[in-house]
């Protein structure tokens, strides 16, 4: 019987010296759905799986695969601009700003408690690379992270097109929807195994992955504003030593910042990284320039040789304000039968009326006069002319916690090549 109380009293002992690692607030944990999820209720429970594997200074703390579980938090309304631009496409359900928060992990078996910020979802997360430079891989063969990063293809845009077109429908995130959940409260986590990532080989150039500390516009932005980042991945030498770990500290500033002007003329921001700060208070100098970037699809982001970020302009853009000058034009010409009665023209007056108000205006323009749908038709053409072609482009808008791709020209450099001794 004293044997037993001596094994159970040191069993309870082993277990309460467990070590703990604690992951800080504000660290953002990547979460994308593995199916698809009805926006109905705010607390209707939602759960996904992390996208890639979360370090803390020298080790992988959490595993890519993990299972956090949250709710759909916040339901909230529709902002005027977004729901004037709907109703002017015959659309009366604009999406809702609505956010998740998640509340708990799954480790295994064991269930941790950890609270989040209120965060949006993306359902489709671009992979942005410098040209020539090859797209990152999805290293997590997991559905959700597949999903989270897998462009959709055209046919899934235009039924997205086509649905977004219809007077009602029901929003929902569709599987794969990624989320940059920040914590609020420092996360402790029991102590694993240093699992470092594959090592760099000497003889390359230094990659580092990290994100972004705060956020970034290239409508706020100005030339020698500081921009901060934190690396999110340790750097291992090519006989394991430790060269950067996670956690460090990335210090540069913006180079170049143009916001967006009018007749279509989008924004570009240009920033680099000087120094790193390493734990617990070194610093080098180097020559960081931006290789990669995650962002969300519908952002339209691309990197030029330079690693400036700006918006590119789908080309098809100009094809649908041409149909609708078109359509416009058409409705006032007027075809006559063999009777000499004016013929009706239901095929005319429905695309007179799709290209202002979309399902809306095609079922009005066929209830009312013919002046009506040419009226339709010259307001859906205006509309789309001023939107396309004369209104203000789009400006870079980096949000914090953006995922970054910094290339590393001279890692322990001074910045202009030469070498720190």
């Amino acid at each position: 019987m004293r044997a037993l109380s001596v094994f159970l009293f040191s069993a309870a002992a082993l277990a309460q010296s467990v070590p703990e690692i604690a992951i800080q607030a504000g660290v953002p944990l990547r979460v994308a759905l593995e199916h698809r999820v009805r926006i109905k209720h705010a607390g209707d429970r939602i759960a996904g799986r992390l996208v890639e594997p979360l370090y803390v200074y020298d080790r992988e703390v959490l595993p890519a695969g993990t299972v956090v579980e949250g709710q759909v938090a916040e339901i909230g309304g529709v902002p005027f601009g977004r729901r004037l631009a709907a109703l002017l496409n015959g659309n009366f359900t604009p999406p809702r700003n609505v956010r998740a928060q998640f509340d708990a992990l799954l480790l295994n078996g064991s269930r941790i408690p950890l609270q989040t910020s209120l965060t949006r979802g993306a359902p489709h997360t671009a992979q942005v690379m410098q040209p020539g430079k090859k797209r990152l891989e999805n290293r997590i063969p997991i559905p959700a992270a597949i999903l989270a990063f897998k462009e959709p293809g055209k046919w899934n845009r235009l039924k997205s097109r086509l649905f977004a077109m219809l007077p009602y429908h029901r929003q929902a995130w569709p599987a794969g929807t990624l989320f940059n959940a920040a914590l609020q409260q420092p996360l402790a986590i029991p102590s694993a195994t240093p699992l470092p990532p594959k090592p760099l080989p000497a003889s390359e150039p230094g990659e580092l992955t990290a994100r972004l500390l705060a956020p970034l516009s290239s409508a706020t932005a100005r030339r020698g504003a500081p921009v901060e980042a934190a690396v999110t991945k340790p750097v291992f030498s090519a006989d394991h030593k430790l060269l950067i770990p996670e956690g460090s500290r990335l210090e540069g500033e913006v180079v170049r910042a143009q916001r967006a002007r009018w007749f279509h003329r989008n924004g570009k921001l240009l920033f680099i990284f000087r120094e790193v700060k390493l734990p617990p208070g070194g610093v080098q100098k180097i020559q960081g320039d931006l290789e990669g970037i995650e962002a969300d699809f519908d952002a339209h982001l691309v990197l030029d040789e330079e690693g400036a970020t700006h918006v590119a302009s789908p080309k098809t853009r100009f094809i649908f304000p041409a149909i609708a000058t078109a359509a416009a034009g058409l409705s006032f010409h007027q075809d006559y039968n063999s009777q000499g009665v004016p013929d009706r023209d239901s095929g005319g007056r429905a695309e007179s009326g799709a290209v202002g108000f979309g399902l809306v205006g095609t079922l009005v323009a066929q209830l009312g006069p013919r002046a009506l749908a040419s009226g339709i038709a010259v307001a859906g053409a205006a509309f789309s002319i001023y939107t396309e072609l004369i209104a203000r482009g789009a400006n870079v808008v980096l949000p914090a916690n953006t995922p970054l791709k910094v290339n590393l020209a001279a890692r322990g450099g001074t910045g202009d090549g030469r070498t720190v001794k």
